[in-house]
């Protein structure tokens, strides 16, 4: 429809720059949040030894040896979460509007690969951590005994946490509680994923991407769906996810099908908690 100034029509134009799409914090970040340690090279599933042990009890002395025989397991990590997307784009649509039409196709698909990605990473850390002991409700008031207990729960089985993965609602009682004692983050690696501080010792991320439901492939190939509903937060030692890739993608191709081409992103990848003593899952009960 014609735009008229009084009696005059008017020229219409469309805007080259487009208005960015919003998309969940990427708050999965090698060596901060997770590790990539057991990156290995070429292969559909890698099975990382853990060493079987036990404390030495103490004797006397003036006695020999008593041998042990070496044991472990076996710990796999099956590369089984694909990530794709693809963008038709024909040549006509590109040639009639003033924006790059396939780099911006390029750069969504990216992004939705991302965020898949990275909400996946979430959803194992939810479903393969323990349960937190307490399930009542987390309030300004009681959060900060409440993230002593959930500590103290993986102190006692041998583990250590740096990191409390928080969903927007815990990270806002975070805030009400810590005050001044809370420590934004000021290194550009961590703070460009979001909104991230430091308490108690420990690195706080918000997750805003730990919402309704996530489905992720497990070690065993089983396709799980995680509800997020009643999570509050995740504790954990970083280096207890472990996530590995052993395929990326991003391409703009021309089609031989028509004229015009495709903007396409593939990422592969496998999740673990390899130690869950070191993940410990605070929900509230629904």
């Amino acid at each position: 429809m014609a735009i008229k100034y009084d009696q005059m029509n008017v020229d219409e134009k469309y805007a080259s720059i487009l208005e960015p799409n919003l998309y969940y914090n990427p708050v999965m970040v090698p060596g901060v949040t997770f590790t990539d340690k057991y990156q290995t090279g070429p292969a559909g599933q890698i099975f990382v030894h853990k060493v079987s042990t036990s404390a030495v009890e103490a004797g006397t002395p003036g006695r020999d040896f008593a041998d042990k025989k070496m044991a472990d397991t076996l710990i796999p990590i099956q590369l089984n979460n694909n990530f794709q997307q693809s963008y038709k784009l024909y040549g006509v649509q590109a040639a009639a509007v003033a924006f790059s039409a396939g780099e911006e196709a390029l750069s969504t698909a990216i992004s939705e690969c991302r965020e898949g990605w990275m909400q996946c990473a979430i959803a194992c850390l939810a479903h393969e951590g323990f349960a937190a002991t307490a399930t009542a409700a987390i309030t300004a008031e009681n959060v900060k005994a409440d993230i002593i207990a959930t500590r103290k729960e993986i102190v006692k089985k041998k583990g250590r946490a740096n990191v409390v993965m928080c969903t927007p609602d815990f990270y806002g009682v975070v805030l009400e509680a810590a005050g001044k004692d809370f420590t934004p983050v000021q290194n550009d690696r961590v703070a460009e994923t979001g909104n991230v501080g430091k308490w108690l010792g420990m690195t706080f991320v918000e997750a805003n991407g730990a919402a309704g439901s996530i489905k992720y492939y497990d070690h065993a190939g089983t396709q799980q769906t995680v509800d997020m509903t009643n999570v509050q937060y995740v504790m954990y030692y970083h280096e207890a996810l472990s996530i590995v890739s052993n395929f990326d993608l991003a391409r703009i191709i021309e089609s031989e099908r028509f004229a015009g081409s495709l903007a396409q992103v593939e990422m592969n990848t496998g999740y673990r908690v390899t130690n869950q003593n070191l993940v410990a899952v605070r929900s509230v009960s629904g």
